[in-house]
C-alpha cells in the first residue's frame, strides 16, 4: 500500500482528498501545518507528498526547498488555488512531479496520483546495463558499483522507455501522453525537469548521454 502525506490546512478540501484516496486503496496521512508535516516526514517513509502552497504557518514552496536541501527527495504534487507561472516555475525547479488546481476534482486527483506512484513500468528482465550502470525497472533502482540510487516513479518510467529502445529516438509527445496524460506547457516543463535529473544520475560515467533532439524527443546513447 502506498503511503501519502497530505499537507493541507483547509478541512473541507482535505476531507475530499482523504476520502477519495482512501477509497482507492491509498494510506493517506494528514498534516494541517508545516510543523506537523516536517515531524511526520522525518519519522516515516513516504511514496508521495500532496502539498498545499498557501498554508497558514508558511509556504509550501519554501517548505519544499527546505526538504530538498535536507536531501528528502520524496515526490511532491502541489495543490493550489492558482497556477501562476512564477509558482509553477519555482515548483518545477524544485523537482515537483505535478500540480493540481483547487477545487480538486476527485477523478483528476486519482489519475495524477496514480501517474506518480503507480506501477507504470514493464520490462522483460530484471536489470538493464547502461554503461557502468545497471537499471532495474521493477525496483526503480539505478546501481553504480556499490552505490544505489532510488529513482522517482516518473524518472524510472522515462528511463524505462529510453532503455527499452536504447539508441532510438523516443518522441516527447509520446512520453507526455503516456505518463503526463496531456501535452501542455506545464507537462513539457515537468518532463524537461525529469530529463535533467536523469542526466545527473549518470554523472559517474561520462560515456552515458541523454540527448535532446529539437522538436523530436530524446535518445539514450553510451559513447
Amino acid at each position: 500500500m502506498k503511503n501519502i502525506l497530505l499537507v493541507e490546512d483547509e478541512f473541507d478540501s482535505a476531507r475530499v482528498m482523504i476520502d477519495t484516496l482512501q477509497a482507492n486503496g491509498y494510506a493517506i496521512h494528514h498534516a494541517s501545518n508545516i510543523a506537523d508535516a516536517s515531524k511526520f516526514i522525518n519519522e516515516n517513509p513516504l511514496d508521495l507528498i500532496l502539498m498545499d502552497i498557501l498554508l497558514r504557518d508558511g509556504n509550501g514552496l519554501s517548505f519544499t526547498r527546505v526538504l530538498r536541501k535536507s536531501k528528502i527527495m520524496t515526490p511532491i504534487i502541489f495543490v493550489t488555488v492558482c497556477l501562476g507561472i512564477t509558482d509553477i516555475r519555482s515548483g518545477y525547479e524544485l523537482g515537483c512531479e505535478d500540480y493540481i488546481k483547487k477545487p480538486v476534482n476527485p477523478e483528476e486527483l486519482v489519475l495524477r496520483v496514480k501517474r506518480v506512484v503507480g506501477d507504470m513500468n514493464s520490462c522483460g528482465s530484471s536489470f538493464r546495463k547502461i554503461g557502468k550502470y545497471r537499471f532495474n525497472p521493477i525496483t526503480q533502482c539505478l546501481l553504480f558499483e556499490d552505490k544505489v540510487q532510488n529513482l522517482g516513479s516518473l524518472e524510472s518510467s522515462v528511463l524505462n522507455e529510453l532503455t527499452a529502445q536504447s539508441g532510438t529516438v523516443i518522441e516527447k509527445k509520446e512520453l507526455l501522453n503516456k505518463y503526463w496524460l496531456e501535452v501542455s506547457y506545464y507537462s513539457s516543463r515537468n518532463l524537461d525537469s525529469v530529463i535533467v535529473k536523469l542526466r545527473k544520475r549518470f554523472q559517474d560515467d561520462p560515456r552515458v548521454h541523454i540527448l535532446s533532439l529539437k522538436r523530436l524527443g530524446y535518445r539514450l546513447i553510451v559513447a
